[in-house]
């Protein structure tokens, strides 16, 4: 099992952007912020590898008929991916799911409130919040880093932070 952390980082030129870096302390991306057509611009991220491999993960514009479900798009090494949060389910915690190649992949928040992400059903990374300026992510040994499903793994935890910024508001509405 590997362990990455996030970490903020801010350029001389005051350009922001999140470092990943590994165990060894060694850089191997940056996530930034991104445009992707049909996604809402404030809601897209790309995670670049430092050999200059890049995902790009965008929350899709909604209509009023879906408000409540949330689709996301992925493009990566000129191909599209499509994630969707499954309906009803995702009233009470975050669930995505979606295919990448031939693999099943789905998204959810576990018990403990962290962001896990498992592939054909078996676990494959845990994100955990530590605070807001300490964000590890494990992931097991078979996930490389220049595989697609990597670079979702990383950059789904700002839509998972967005879903639960909007829970948030939604239980305080209702309390």
């Amino acid at each position: 099992m590997k362990e990455y952390q996030f970490q903020a980082t801010i350029e001389p030129n005051n350009y922001r952007s999140v470092k990943i870096i590994n165990e060894s302390d060694e850089a191997i991306g940056y996530i930034e912020k991104d445009v992707l057509k049909k996604c809402e611009e404030r809601y897209t991220y790309s995670f670049t590898k430092i050999d200059g491999h890049k995902v790009t993960l965008g929350l899709k514009r909604r209509k009023f008929r879906d408000l409540n479900i949330a689709n996301y798009i992925i493009a990566s090494e000129g191909r599209t991916i499509y994630l969707k949060e499954k309906a009803g389910k995702n009233l009470l915690r975050f669930r995505v799911k979606g295919r990448v190649d031939s693999r099943q992949l789905y998204i959810k928040e576990d018990e403990e409130g962290n962001m896990i992400v498992l592939i054909d059903g078996q676990l494959s990374s845990t994100v955990v919040e530590h605070s807001p300026e300490k964000v590890s992510i494990t992931v097991e040994d078979d996930v490389k880093e220049d595989d697609v499903v990597f670079g979702i793994m990383i950059l789904m935890f700002f839509m998972f932070k967005l879903y639960k910024r909007e829970h948030w508001h939604i239980e305080e509405l209702l309390s």
